[in-house]
């Protein structure tokens, strides 16, 4: 039997606020096999972001486990869970896994050396290039633009050719045919990949297709 890439069993995720304890997610199930393309959709605030982050191990659970290729992530170390990331997960959350100090190349230089890649330059400049954002190389993340920005963030998460793929709306700034491309070069790979997206013509083109309603994850 194939051990799914995530299996999320009874996870609850509340947050403080000033009016109290604000529950996001609650007893939520899902499991995610090797490979698969799963999209996810909902409104604004509808705990999209946090269920990501919880997959990946940036958040913890208030109750339930989370499960990466068959490891509880918090029976780990930070350190141990950090490490299993590098390894397993590429996080594309819109701009946010980029460094502001570093160029593009190097930021997706640095991707490369978390997962133990040699190589690197030329590794790296080959997924700028697929991303589209070869000339883009020497420039900082404040000089280029969003979609530019968009797009080497997925280099770095595509850097460690991981199992899974998590992003946070991959596409939104990019034009058709840069989407298209990006689309199905991510499509047509093994990797499973979670995707959120408020584009429900992408998102029927997933394996499986969730939306988030009542702090529930639920089919569409």
């Amino acid at each position: 039997m194939t051990t799914p890439i995530i299996q999320l069993k009874d996870v609850s995720k509340s947050y403080l606020s000033a009016a109290g304890v604000n529950p996001v997610l609650e007893d939520v199930n899902l499991t995610i096999e090797p490979g698969q393309k799963v999209s996810l959709v909902g409104p604004s605030g509808s705990g999209k972001s946090t269920l990501l982050s919880l997959i990946a191990g940036l958040l913890r659970p208030d109750s339930g486990t989370v499960e990466l290729a068959g490891t509880p992530l918090h029976d780990l170390s930070d350190e141990a869970r950090a490490e299993l990331r590098a390894r397993r997960v590429g996080i594309a959350l819109q701009s946010e896994n980029l460094i502001p100090f570093l160029t593009a190349l190097e930021n997706v230089e640095l991707a490369l050396g978390f997962g133990g890649q040699h190589g690197r330059s030329s590794q790296a400049r080959e997924l700028l290039k697929r991303m589209g954002v070869a000339h883009r190389a020497a420039h900082l993340p404040r000089q280029i633009s969003g979609g530019e920005a968009q797009r080497v963030s997925l280099a770095v998460a595509l850097a460690n050719k991981p199992r899974l793929l998590l992003a946070d709306e991959m596409v939104a700034q990019l034009d058709a045919a840069t989407a298209g491309a990006v689309v199905d070069d991510v499509f047509h790979s093994d990797m499973a990949v979670i995707f959120v997206t408020h584009d429900l013509a992408l998102a029927d083109q997933a394996d499986v297709r969730l939306k988030l309603h009542k702090r529930q994850v639920v089919l569409r």
